[in-house]
């Protein structure tokens, strides 16, 4: 879910312009998408080896990189398309309806965490 927010996020900033010039040439706007990709890229690792050894902390570790980077990645994209993200026209208002609840899934990043810090003392 984070990569495709990411994706597409990337690919709007790239088209829509203001003063004359692509948003996404904005220093804010690429700082914005650059903490998102690390989001993306530091639960990645992550999600893979809790996939190898499916012990629950590696498992919490996982859902709760991985679920903060989704939800990160949902807020930036909300916030770089403007109000068009909140229209039934995107894609993103879909997206942004299950990355908050999804976060929360299964256990908060709070519990998630909690359940890092018991597996591995």
């Amino acid at each position: 879910m984070a990569e495709e927010l990411l994706r597409g996020t990337v690919a709007y900033v790239k088209q829509r312009t203001q003063f004359g010039v692509p948003i996404g040439s904005f220093q804010a706007v690429k700082h914005r998408l650059a903490d998102t990709l690390l989001a993306v890229e530091f639960a990645r690792p992550l999600v893979y080896g809790a996939a190898l050894t499916l012990a629950p902390g590696d498992l919490a570790a996982a859902k709760a990189a991985a679920g903060e980077a989704a939800y990160t990645a949902a807020r930036a994209a909300l916030q770089l398309h403007g109000a068009i993200g909140y229209t039934e026209e995107l894609d993103l208002s879909l997206w942004l309806r299950k990355a908050r609840p999804l976060r929360d899934a299964w256990g908060t990043p709070a519990a998630c965490r909690a359940e890092v810090l018991a597996a591995y003392p």
